[in-house]
């Protein structure tokens, strides 16, 4: 079934208003969103800072004083370039 652009701009015109109407005053689309993203947050921070601390001490137990902060250093710029690659 072929579907004509004049079908095709009724249908995204529908479905844009039906959104819109859907929209709480303050943009977002859920009741609880900001809780969401809150508690998404708070949970990115404690799965970081657990992260950051097993590197911290791996290193150390690989390299020891002197070559532990090269490591260290590799594994930050390793987690860096994987984040930068999702944006």
């Amino acid at each position: 079934m072929k579907i004509t652009k004049r079908q095709l701009r009724r249908i995204i015109q529908e479905e844009k208003s039906r959104l819109v109407r859907e929209m709480n005053p303050d943009g977002t689309i859920s009741a609880d969103e900001d809780a969401q993203r809150d508690d998404l947050l708070a949970e990115v921070e404690r799965t970081m800072l657990d992260l950051v601390q097993d590197v911290v001490t791996q290193a150390e137990q690989i390299g020891g004083r002197f070559r532990g902060p090269g490591i260290k250093a590799e594994c930050f710029k390793l987690a860096a370039e994987i984040i930068h690659g999702y944006r």
